[in-house]
This record gives structure tokens, C-alpha cells and sequence, in this order.
């Protein structure tokens, strides 16, 4: 029997991506087939095939009761997100992308009790999120938008970071976002189209309506996996660039000034709301940055003992 109010809607564009889709859905269907949870694929004008295996999954037991798709034409990950937010029936709703594998079954408990937990948190990063600083000189360049001193990068180092959420001003995909944020706030503004910005455009309305913004990098700690990561560092192409650079511009115009006043505040932090399943692999990985802080020191000692 379908479940008829889910806790979390997941939504997920696709666009000419079939066999990575296959992935992305076969990973939910293992590790959260049993969990109060809806999946809501944006299908935006595919011709891959795409459609006919929508179809098909959708026929199926777990397609019937988990599943639904709908169809847009071209019309780009913002928009689609929006419809998305449309479509959705749970007071949570996870913007996911179909190159990203769920390797867990614990996420979703986990995320349910978090935001049980804290109230206050509207959006969460499970990947990382920014803050920022006031802009020192006008926007000309693509590379003025990501200069350091202006965008400060916030995924926690160390073992402490599997062990607490961080507020940032701003957020990177995928993301968590209650319900009641876009009542409140409106969905993506589509002035950002096709993408980029628009989500921390939508961060600091959040942050303004009252909600606290927040990340924890879940995909460090093997929750999911996440294909478009392995492109993260590589340079864009011209043609992104010039994109991209009038929707960063538009951002600043609308919240230059807010940054200037709010860049000093101290930043919250909150104790993960750490399920069992989640307790070996956080050890693992806390005692591989131990090991990796002592070899560190031996390494440093080594060398100094060799300069004298």
C-alpha cells in the first residue's frame, strides 16, 4: 500500500541521463524501499529512453508505491526543481541529482530526526555550503565571484566534523528544505535560470524569514555518492562562465548589503543527530584522520631532525 502522507519527498530532474538514472533509482529501491519517503523524477523533455523506463519502473510494485514522474519540456534543473516542490507532499523535501547513488540505509532516518530535533534549521547542505564576506571590488570576471576573500568554503575538517552541523549563509546541492521555508519564502526565483546562484539566492530569503541554514558533508561520510563530484576543481568552459557571471551579479545587487551587515555574526553549530548505523564508519573515518594527523607530526619531525 502506498504511503500516503510520505516524511520525505526527493526529487530528481533527469534530462538524457538513463543508465546513471538506473543507478540513482536502484540505490533508493536498496537502501530505502522500507522508509516513509516519496521519489519524484522530473523527466525534462528525454529522448534517450528515458520515458519507457519510467513507465516501466512505475508499473512495478515498488515503482507503484514509492515512485511518481512527471514530464517537462526543456525547461532546465531550476524549473524543474520548482515543479518538484509542486508535486511534493512531505513537509521535507530533498533536491537530489541523478548522478547521485544512496549507499546507506540510515540518511533518512537520520535527516528525519535532525530536523525534528532543531527546529530552527529551515535548509541543510549534505554536501557543503559558504559563507560570505563583503565584496572589496565590482563583479567583472567569473573569477571575481569565487574569489576567497569574498566566498569562504564550509565542510568541517577533522574528526569533530562528523559529529555536528554548521550554519553557512549560503548552500551547494543536494540540499534539504521544509515545506514550511517555501510556503514561506516562494520556491526557486527563475530569474536564475538555468542555474546557478538560485540556491543561495533561496539560502538567504530562508535566513531572512527567520530559519537558520546549515551543512553537514554526509558524502564524506559515505551516505551517498555523488559522480559530479569527480569534476569538482576542473576549470569551466568559457561558455559557462559567461552564464554564470550575470545571475552572480544578480545575486550581489539583491544582497551585497546584507552581506556587509551580517558577514560578522557568529556562526551556530548543533550535535548531529547520529543514528547506529551511522557509528562504524564514523569511527573509521575519525581514526583515519588521527593516523593521518601522527604521520603528519612524524613527517614534520623527520624533517626538522634532517635540517639541523
Amino acid at each position: 500500500m502506498a504511503i500516503e502522507i510520505p516524511a520525505l519527498s526527493v526529487i530528481i530532474p533527469t534530462f538524457n541521463n538513463l543508465e546513471v538514472l538506473k543507478r540513482c533509482l536502484s540505490s533508493w529501491e536498496r537502501w530505502a524501499s522500507d522508509q516513509p519517503i516519496e521519489l519524484i523524477v522530473i523527466e525534462d523533455g528525454c529522448k534517450d529512453g528515458t520515458v519507457d523506463y519510467l513507465r516501466m519502473v512505475s508499473e512495478t510494485s515498488w515503482g507503484k508505491e514509492f515512485l511518481r514522474w512527471v514530464h517537462e519540456d526543456d525547461v532546465n534543473q531550476l524549473r524543474c526543481n520548482n515543479r518538484g516542490f509542486a508535486e511534493a507532499r512531505a513537509p521535507l523535501f530533498l533536491v537530489w541529482d541523478d548522478d547521485m547513488f544512496l549507499e546507506v540505509e540510515w540518511f533518512v532516518p537520520e535527516l528525519l530526526r535532525t530536523f525534528e530535533a532543531y527546529p530552527e534549521i529551515g535548509l541543510l547542505s549534505l554536501i557543503r555550503g559558504l559563507n560570505l564576506f563583503p565584496l572589496t571590488y565590482p563583479i567583472e570576471r567569473w573569477e571575481d565571484l569565487h574569489d576567497p576573500n569574498h566566498m569562504i568554503s564550509s565542510i568541517g575538517k577533522g574528526p569533530l566534523n562528523w559529529l555536528r552541523l554548521t550554519e553557512v549563509d549560503i548552500v551547494i546541492r543536494p540540499w534539504v528544505v521544509r515545506r514550511a521555508c517555501v510556503e514561506r519564502v516562494g520556491p526557486l526565483d527563475e530569474a536564475f535560470c538555468p542555474i546557478e546562484w538560485d540556491e543561495a539566492d533561496f539560502a538567504y530569503r530562508i535566513r531572512e524569514s527567520g530559519f537558520k541554514v546549515a551543512t553537514h558533508c554526509y558524502e564524506r561520510l559515505g551516505a551517498f555518492t555523488h559522480l559530479g563530484s569527480s569534476t569538482l576543481g576542473k576549470m569551466p568552459s568559457d561558455k559557462h562562465k559567461a552564464m554564470v557571471l550575470p545571475l552572480g551579479k544578480l545575486f550581489h545587487a539583491r544582497w551585497a548589503e546584507t552581506v556587509r551587515k551580517q558577514y560578522p555574526r557568529l556562526r551556530s553549530t548543533w550535535l548531529r543527530r547520529i543514528s547506529p548505523g551511522s557509528l562504524p564508519l564514523m569511527a573509521k573515518r575519525a581514526s583515519y584522520f588521527a593516523l593521518l594527523k601522527a604521520k603528519t607530526r612524524i613527517m614534520a619531525g623527520r624533517t626538522q631532525s634532517s635540517s639541523r
